[in-house]
């Protein structure tokens, strides 16, 4: 993991996932590099918008911080988002969101609606969300088989940085039948096998309510940041769709990572 992008409007949500993001960059070396990407559109003068984010830079130009470079742009984050990668290797999207304040019947924000578009590793920091740790993290995975284990390299590279130990977390309907069936066999083996070391233990939990569910166990439990595969969580990729992003998106108060 060398590169990170920080979609950035100048919010309050924002400003903290940029305080998250240069915590997380310079924690252990290598420093990662930053990228601050700017959306304007076009009534927007770009040499301004460019002065703006220098300000903003400028408060972290010191010599133990990361490097912060900045990107004035026009067009859609998530097509931006996608050339950006290719073009600057971007490993992880750290976006900033204001939970229940974005909160509408059809139950979206910005944040998931970008998620679900973006084919690339997420991680939402609420504006709830201050200080920075990351010593515990608990990945979340449904009834379903992992259908890509390339998204865990993401978690491990995370993990590996900060020495963060991983739990694993099924939430399921029955818990008698959690556990034995194939594909909890081979979900923990492969995640086993993926976070090395890192991997702690797994725990079941039964609750028709996935999102219940979570927070059942994040009550008990000191977490620094959660981990969800949505697409493990429904039959047929369902997830995909959004309907668990959303809501986690939403609600959480702790740093959420897309695997997706």
């Amino acid at each position: 993991m060398k590169t990170l992008l920080i979609p950035f409007d100048f919010s309050k949500a924002s400003e903290n996932a940029l305080k998250y993001s240069v915590e997380f960059a310079m924690h252990e070396k290598p420093i990662l590099k930053i990228y601050l990407l700017h959306l304007i559109d076009e009534h927007t003068n770009e040499d301004d918008a460019h002065k703006k984010l220098k300000s903003i830079i400028n408060e972290y130009d010191k010599p133990e911080y990361p490097k912060i470079e900045p990107l004035v742009k026009r067009g859609r984050l998530t097509t931006l988002a996608l050339a950006l990668r290719q073009e600057l290797q971007i490993d992880l999207v750290i976006v900033g969101t204001r939970g229940t304040e974005v909160f509408r019947k059809d139950m979206t924000s910005n944040t998931s609606k970008f998620i679900r578009e973006v084919d690339m590793p997420v991680l939402v920091i609420p504006e709830k969300s201050q200080g920075f740790n990351l010593r515990n993290i608990v990945l979340t995975t449904g009834e379903e088989k992992i259908p890509d284990r390339n998204v865990l390299f993401t978690l491990l590279e995370i993990a590996r940085r900060f020495n963060a130990k991983v739990n694993l977390l099924t939430i399921g309907r029955d818990k008698k039948m959690m556990g034995d069936s194939e594909y909890d066999e081979f979900n923990e083996k492969t995640i086993e096998y993926f976070l090395e070391m890192f991997y702690s233990h797994h725990t079941f939990i039964a609750n028709e309510d996935i999102v219940e569910g979570i927070n059942q166990y994040l009550e008990k439990q000191h977490i620094d940041m959660l981990a969800i595969m949505p697409k493990t969580h429904l039959a047929k990729d369902k997830a995909s769709q959004g309907k668990l992003t959303n809501i986690l998106t939403i609600y959480s108060e702790k740093p959420l990572l897309i695997l997706d």
